[in-house]
């Protein structure tokens, strides 16, 4: 998988990604029925009203989405909006599955990037470092801000995101744009703190952990509030609400993410006691006769998606290890490894 290399200020970042967009997003996301889907809100107060709230809650970050808009060479309203998509249409093409696990004074977190396969090949890898002095490590789709997927910083931070599929919406900030902000979060307790003082429209779940306390957390953050689990030694999470604290959330449960979930616990506990990176990979590239994948690779899948990427992260007294695996070719994966000291 590519990786795109980038320093500047947020309109230059977003700027770059917009020219990585550009093509695709004319060609194909702007004609998709996703896209189709959202623009009843194009012209509505709800968009006006999240503008808003971007320039003056996030203003580096309504940056980066003009920056984006321009070198995408599309109105900002719709660039706006597509970054909204999953807090107006939960149903859009992005599962993903996550596992953690605390072992022997190192944490592991583990992604398999779910999402479109029609953007198989345009999405790539950001590694950028901001003039505030932060670098960030992020899986990108193109015409999207940085943030919701396979994520990492200088600060020795790192998270991955699984969607969640409400069925109400809320009143507050894009779930994307929140996730923007987490991406330059100094540590396990202020990403935290940033979910409980901002108000969501939407809903992720995060599994994120530090370089300093090395404890992975499972972190439900629907716009009804935010629950946090310790990973204890093992965690895991199919883009559905699972913990207790969110049982009486009203969500849809497809049946890829119920069954991604019910095989991940199973694999989970087999291998408790000597689970490692390499186990964890394997794990996210199970593919079950008998019931819906983990790994997911065929074109009719259910939820219209197939796995774009796998990330495995590493954090020791040595730094953070980052190893993508880029899935344009299933049979051939290309890996792609980072260290962030």
């Amino acid at each position: 998988m590519r990786t795109v290399i980038f320093e500047g200020s947020p309109y230059q970042l977003g700027y770059k990604l917009g020219l990585e967009a550009k093509s695709i997003f004319a060609s194909y996301i702007k004609n998709s029925h996703h896209f189709t889907k959202l623009l009843p809100w194009r012209d509505s107060d709800w968009l006006a009203d999240i503008d808003k709230q971007i320039q003056q809650t996030f203003p580096r970050i309504y940056k980066e989405l003009q920056g984006l808009a321009d070198g995408c060479e599309q109105e900002f309203k719709d660039i706006l909006l597509w970054n909204c998509r999953g807090d107006l249409l939960a149903t859009g093409p992005e599962g993903c599955t996550s596992i953690a696990v605390k072992k022997d004074g190192r944490a592991i977190v583990a992604h398999n990037e779910d999402g479109d396969p029609n953007l198989r090949g345009h999405c790539f890898l950001l590694d950028a470092r901001l003039d505030n002095g932060v670098r960030i490590f992020s899986f990108a789709y193109p015409g999207s801000i940085p943030g919701h997927t396979i994520c990492a910083n200088s600060h020795g931070l790192v998270y991955t995101v699984n969607n969640i599929r409400l069925v109400d919406q809320g009143a507050g900030l894009p779930r994307m744009i929140i996730s923007r902000a987490l991406l330059e979060s100094k540590n396990c307790e202020a990403f935290i703190a940033l979910l409980e003082n901002h108000q969501r429209s939407g809903g992720f779940h995060y599994t994120v952990a530090d370089k300093q306390s090395r404890q992975p957390y499972s972190v439900e953050a629907p716009f009804q509030g935010v629950s946090v689990n310790k990973a204890a030694p093992i965690a895991v999470h199919a883009n559905h609400l699972v913990h207790k604290q969110q049982s009486n959330i009203a969500q849809t449960i497809t049946k890829s993410s119920r069954c991604r979930q019910l095989r991940m616990e199973a694999l989970a506990a087999l291998q408790s006691e000597s689970i490692d990176e390499e186990k964890c990979f394997n794990i996210l590239q199970d593919i079950e006769e008998n019931a819906l994948p983990v790994f997911r690779t065929e074109p009719d899948d259910p939820d219209q998606e197939n796995t774009l990427a796998t990330g495995v992260f590493t954090l020791s007294n040595k730094g953070v290890e980052v190893v993508v695996y880029g899935m344009e070719d299933f049979s051939n994966p290309v890996k792609t490894q980072f260290l962030l000291e």
